[in-house]
């Protein structure tokens, strides 16, 4: 959707990105594995183009917003919202290609043992190799898998290259671990000249075992969260509150000098919802991602 933006932004900062591109390398396979359609530079430029655009948009926003301060404040909290706002979009456009990547790869695993058993079935007609990934690549219920073979067929019969060399490089490009492993699997066994349908056969088995114990330990990861949870999100609050009350009434009406209402609300403003962000980013960080 971004394409003719990234085009655009090429054009204006092509030039100076090229010049600093070695510290962006890494994100060059990041895009290859997320299947995003950008070359590096278009994706620099692009994130250039869009931190400036966000640093105008916050700038302008706030200070509109600060509309009944004097000039010198609105121009600072213009200043520093535009900052902010032009940082937060650069680090999130660098990132997101890990993340898009990250993505893909949960996506194929989700499908991975059902789309090898199926190609077990279709390897074991005896049809080429290259045709199993063309019927593959039609079946859009695998997702993310049928696209990964549509595309080793096109390097095949469009772009002319042997079967090993698509296979290759559809691993190398793999963000998925599991499925870089069927493919290398796959490429050995063309050349030993063993059967594709059982070594595929036995590859979906052991696949669905992973897939069935990685299965397992998310729903004991979110039974121990969904505890934890109730725990400070449930009862944390009532506990507080309970302690708040108490230590008010042994302390003259006030805690640390403050009162019951307002360390309430300090409780329920301030710490609850960084507790909350805190929780979120570790549930994400413990998450059973891959099967491979």
């Amino acid at each position: 959707m971004l394409k003719p933006l990234a085009k655009v932004a090429y054009r204006i900062f092509g030039r100076r990105v090229y010049y600093h591109r070695k510290r962006f390398l890494h994100i060059q396979e990041q895009l290859r594995k997320a299947r995003l359609p950008y070359s590096l530079d278009e994706y620099i430029s692009l994130t250039v183009l869009l931190s400036i655009f966000a640093f105008f948009v916050f700038s302008v926003g706030a200070f509109l917003v600060a509309g009944g301060f004097p000039l010198s404040i609105r121009l600072v909290l213009a200043l520093t919202s535009g900052a902010l706002g032009a940082l937060v979009t650069y680090f999130y456009m660098l990132n997101y290609p890990a993340v898009a990547a990250i993505n893909r790869a949960s996506s194929i695993d989700a499908v991975l043992p059902y789309a090898v058993m199926h190609m077990s079935t279709l390897a074991g007609t005896s049809i080429p190799p290259h045709e199993v990934f063309r019927i593959m690549g039609k079946i859009k219920e695998y997702g993310e898998v049928s696209r990964e073979c549509s595309i080793i067929y096109r390097d095949v019969v469009v772009l002319g290259k042997d079967i090993f060399s698509a296979l290759s490089e559809a691993a190398k490009n793999s963000p998925s671990r599991a499925w870089a492993e069927v493919l290398w699997g796959i490429s050995s066994t063309l050349r030993t000249g063993g059967s594709l349908r059982d070594y595929l056969y036995m590859k979906s088995r052991e696949l669905r075992s992973l897939l069935e114990r990685k299965e397992k330990e998310a729903v004991e990861t979110t039974n121990l969260l969904t505890e934890v949870y109730l725990i400070i999100f449930v009862l944390g609050p009532l506990l507080g509150s309970i302690m708040l009350l108490l230590a008010s009434m042994f302390s003259g009406g006030t805690v640390l000098g403050l009162s019951p209402v307002t360390l309430f609300g300090i409780l329920v403003y301030l710490i609850m919802p960084l507790l909350g962000l805190i929780f979120l980013l570790f549930a994400e960080r413990v998450r059973p991602r891959e099967i491979g």
